[in-house]
């Protein structure tokens, strides 16, 4: 049984709306450690993982840990109807997850526990070549510059120049980010890699950038990327999107 308590739920809302991108139903762990999440989406393409810490609550009470299964669009709907200065308190009763709205009145939900998940999703033990920290929206606006163009980005990184590259020679676009731009945080190149991705996995990627102030981009050669998105002291977004190949 647990107590979450949100004086201001954005956080939730956002990650939550996000998530949603890529999978119906979810199941949630609910420890001392935080709310977390490791899944995939349908067509095995891509990983969500997400960290609520215990700091982003004005109320965390976990008197056990708790596993549950919960439809996304019905939380999602409960939690539109939050309005500014109104909290949320998340509690948990048996196979219901109970959502207590407050502010001049009171509105408590219900949602209906699904059940459990039985694979255990692992998140891969991954090596990059390509490290780079930068601008959340930035790296937002990158996406969408791509997507005008084509249903695929190309990521390249060497002699600290990271360039994106999406469409062809009727329709493209070229972007460049230089280490030392003010757009970048970090950037670490241990060898030159290159690797071709989905756009419109990335735009859904990307919209965790509306609570994260900067994104972790990690990638190397015909290889996975991972994107980690960080909200200071309140929640970890990662994903983990399969390459995209090409025929040659």
């Amino acid at each position: 049984m647990f107590t979450l308590k949100l004086n201001d739920p954005k956080i939730l809302n956002n990650t939550i709306g996000t998530i949603s991108e890529f999978i119906s139903d979810a199941t949630f762990q609910i420890t001392n450690e935080g709310l977390k999440l490791v899944a995939m989406d349908p067509a095995n393409i891509s990983m969500v993982i997400l960290t609520l810490l215990p700091s982003a609550f004005t109320e965390y009470q976990v008197n056990e840990p708790s596993k549950i299964t919960i439809n996304l669009d019905g939380f999602r709907q409960a939690l539109r109807r939050v309005r500014g200065g109104e909290s949320i308190t998340l509690t948990h009763s048996t196979n219901k997850l109970n959502i207590t709205i407050t502010g001049s009145s009171t509105k408590r939900f219900s949602i209906p526990l699904l059940e459990d998940e039985e694979v255990e999703r692992k998140i891969p033990e991954l090596d990059f070549k390509v490290n780079i920290e930068m601008d959340s929206k930035e790296f937002r606006d990158f996406v969408d510059d791509a997507s005008i163009v084509s249903e695929a980005v190309g990521l390249k990184a060497a002699e600290n120049l990271l360039i994106l590259t999406a469409g062809d020679t009727g329709r493209k676009v070229d972007i460049e980010l230089a280490k030392g731009s003010a757009a970048l945080v970090s950037m670490s190149i241990k060898e030159p890699a290159s690797s071709i991705y989905s756009v419109e996995y990335l735009k859904k990627m990307s919209k965790a950038a509306s609570f994260a102030d900067s994104v972790k981009v990690n990638f190397s050669s015909e290889y996975p990327l991972r994107l980690d998105f960080k909200a200071l002291n309140q929640a970890q977004m990662s994903f983990i999107l399969a390459p995209r190949i090409e025929n040659k």
